[in-house]
């Protein structure tokens, strides 16, 4: 997916109440943070926290013989990205004390380094998918 797609599906799912002008002048404003803290391109540091966060799957309920089982199902790059996107923007509004731009920020910088609740996010997802993988096959 090319890197302004990216951004602009991140933008509007920032977005609240159709100020999609806010949410983009606050995504410039915390790139332009990032910048200064890490000192590298941060468009780049942006993609590489994606790819550290996709899911390799997506869990979906399935009913047989009465029992409702959680299977995981592969998914495209795009449903991906998607994902991961919403599991940003999700942990970035649940945030408080801050304003939007330091949120954002420091949501990439952690995810970077793996401490952030997307991180832990996405490791609950896939051990809960293991799981999953491994109680259907012994059935």
């Amino acid at each position: 997916m090319p890197l302004k797609y990216i951004l602009t599906s991140f933008i509007r799912i920032l977005q609240k109440k159709g100020l999609k002008e806010l949410a983009e002048l606050t995504m410039k404003e915390s790139l332009s943070i990032l910048k200064k803290e890490i000192k590298e391109h941060p468009l780049l540091l942006f993609v590489v926290t994606l790819t550290k966060l996709k899911p390799f799957c997506q869990i979906k309920s399935i009913k047989i013989s009465g029992n409702i089982y959680r299977i995981p199902i592969e998914i495209t790059k795009n449903k991906q990205q998607i994902i991961v996107l919403k599991w940003m923007a999700l942990n970035v509004l649940q945030t408080k004390k801050m304003s939007l731009k330091k949120k954002i920020t420091k949501e990439i910088t952690e995810s970077l380094y793996s401490i952030s609740k997307t991180t832990k996010m996405c490791d609950d997802f896939h051990k809960i998918a293991e799981s999953n993988k491994l109680n259907i096959l012994t059935k």
